[in-house]
């Protein structure tokens, strides 16, 4: 009988300390209202964000660093320990570190790594999934620098949001073409050639009058 009550000590003590510490494990574990809300890339697929959003108002989804991020090709585990609570309709950025270097970009919550670019998500149609709580299909994404495709297929300019809540926006288009410099033979045969035009031009405007 005192074995038996003392076992009966232990496990009730064990099913106390259970209960205290239950809401603490579900609090980090937190992670699944969290949806992909937005993604962007450039034309080279070296400049790519995806964005989540917390959706159901819910303070202690703070579980996100640990899952994976995947897309047809590519996937990788969002690194970092849990996030600081509340949780609440907040933003997770992910982008690529030429995304980061951008002016106008938010600092990126994590970064892709390099092993999977250019194009972690590909610019033709894909499905990014945050695993195992979230994916998002599409069909092309704009790509020319400045426009963004978000969840409910609508374009739009970019709006990339980090967890501490700091916005922006980032311009990735490529720079216009540029006019090719006259070497020095061309810039005399330009020349001669507009001494030509002019000569003639005066001596039609004389024999004109």
């Amino acid at each position: 009988m005192i074995r038996a009550k003392a076992l009966g000590v232990t496990l009730g003590h064990a099913l106390a300390l259970g209960c205290l510490f239950l809401p603490l494990v579900s609090a980090q574990a937190g992670s699944h209202t969290w949806d992909v809300n937005e993604v962007f890339s450039d034309a080279t697929g070296s400049v790519q964000f995806i964005e989540l959003v917390e959706v159901a108002g819910t303070p202690n989804e703070v579980g996100v660093p640990g899952h994976a991020m995947t897309t047809v090709a590519n996937s990788f585990v969002i690194p970092g320990v849990p996030l600081v609570p509340p949780s609440s309709n907040r933003f997770y950025l992910i982008g690529t570190a030429a995304f980061a270097a951008l002016p106008g970009a938010p600092t990126p919550d994590a970064i892709i790594p390099a092993s999977g670019l250019p194009f972690f998500f590909s610019t033709a149609g894909d499905t990014v999934t945050y695993v195992p709580w979230d994916s998002f299909t599409f069909g092309p994404v704009p790509t020319d620098g400045t426009t963004s495709l978000n969840s409910d297929l609508t374009t739009g300019l970019n709006s990339p949001t980090n967890y501490a809540g700091a916005s922006g926006s980032v311009d990735a288009s490529p720079p216009p073409a540029s006019v090719p410099a006259l070497s020095e033979r061309g810039l005399i045969l330009f020349a001669l050639l507009l001494i030509a035009v002019v000569t003639r031009f005066g001596i039609e405007k004389r024999a004109a009058s």
